[in-house]
């Protein structure tokens, strides 16, 4: 059964690789999108309030993390070399500093410039609020279990590297997320364990301030995509008038230089073409050049259409902005980590904390007990930090900014 050739020409009988809508680049703010954020700030900072209550005010919650403290003093000496100890004391401000550095690179490279306002923003609230906590909020009653009833909840050094690092995710473009999202993860809650290990801080507090960076971070996400919003109603992108200012300058540059260049090639002969025309004669020659060696060749192009298009794909179409509000196509790139590694790593911190209370012998350093309390309290860094970072990531991942 033969086909008919298409009316159109040659070129018709090829799919047309049109790109996505205009209007693809910016989600648009619904009521579920508001709804959903302030649900998961109420879980990530109802927990730093239910953390504080039970790690200050209770003589439970104190002992636990004294005793974790202590199991984490006692094994530095033992498990841990010296020059690992004197690097470990650096971690906090090198990963903050490596962190900011890369966020910034993204910003310019990929001109993420609403993310990188957000993301500044998201991150000086962050650690406005673990100070304001821990000078002028909370206070840590002195229940004759700790030998310092001074508070440092939360750690400050904690929030100072996680918010970089929560800057680096928010930042990060689309194809780039899941990769941020997983070492961003990983490195906040191997920061958040390390203040343990100089002795710095207890877990509650490297636990608080990840999950108060968490909340920022949702809080970040969702400004960012109302003004991707606004700007895509109103057709505008950030800093196009600035660019388009330069795209003009530059252009209008170049026709100067060019037009001096032609005054001078020409000069005083009457036989020595201007630079332009001798680029138009060196194109027209080209041009028939290729026509003649397309002309040699009738049986290829017979049997073979598309030799004439050089092998190539027809480019993509842009097509016309969509009005707000109108469903789009919205490509869906992976959240790292899962919500499910963090419940999975939250209920094993629970369990290791229960078998900790309710250990038949009282809970010592340098005991089996103290190190299942020490271990839990690594645990639920490490939950605090992966329900934090996966809910942001989830809020990111139907976006295209």
């Amino acid at each position: 059964m033969s086909h008919a050739p298409s009316p159109r020409g040659p070129e018709a009988s090829y799919p047309q690789f049109a790109g996505p809508p205009a209007g693809t680049s910016a989600r648009s703010v619904t009521t579920r999108t508001v709804i959903g954020t302030f649900l998961a700030l109420a879980v990530l900072w109802g927990l730093v309030m239910l953390i504080a209550y039970g790690s200050l005010h209770t003589v439970t919650g104190q002992a636990l993390d004294e005793v974790a403290l202590a199991q984490a003093k006692a094994d530095r000496n033992v498990y841990f070399p010296g020059a690992a100890l004197v690097l470990a004391q650096y971690v906090p401000e090198l990963g903050a500093v490596a962190a900011g550095v890369l966020a910034l690179v993204w910003a310019v490279r990929y001109r993420r410039w609403t993310a990188a306002v957000c993301a500044a923003g998201a991150a000086f609230a962050a650690n406005v609020t673990t100070q304001f906590l821990k000078h002028g909020v909370l206070d840590k009653p002195d229940l004759g279990i700790q030998q310092i009833a001074s508070n440092s909840f939360p750690s400050g050094h904690t929030t100072a590297a996680a918010s970089a690092l929560m800057a680096v995710l928010l930042v990060a473009p689309p194809h780039l997320r899941a990769r941020a999202g997983r070492w961003g993860a990983l490195i906040a809650a191997v920061t958040g364990m390390l203040t343990i290990l100089n002795g710095w801080h207890r877990p509650t507090d490297a636990a608080a301030a990840l999950l108060i960076v968490g909340g920022w971070g949702v809080v970040a996400t969702l400004v960012a995509r109302a003004v991707d919003a606004a700007l895509s109603r109103t057709d505008a992108r950030p800093g196009a008038a600035s660019l388009q200012f330069y795209r003009q300058f530059r252009k209008n540059r170049s026709r100067r230089r060019q037009d001096i260049e032609w005054s001078e090639d020409r000069g005083e002969s009457a036989y020595l073409p201007p630079a332009h025309e001798r680029v138009e004669r060196q194109f027209a020659e080209q041009q028939r050049g290729e026509q003649e060696r397309a002309a040699s060749y009738p049986q290829a192009q017979q049997g073979y259409p598309h030799a004439q298009y050089g092998h190539q794909q027809p480019q993509p179409t842009r097509s016309q902005p969509a009005p707000y509000g109108a469903p789009v196509y919205r490509p869906r790139f992976p959240a790292r980590p899962r919500l499910g590694t963090a419940i999975t790593l939250t209920v094993l911190a629970a369990a290791l904390l229960a078998a900790a209370i309710w250990w038949p012998s009282p809970t010592v350093a340098g005991t089996l007990a103290g190190r299942v309390t020490l271990t839990a309290g690594y645990v639920g860094i490490a939950a605090a930090a992966a329900l934090g970072w996966s809910l942001v990531a989830r809020r990111l991942r139907d976006t295209t900014r």
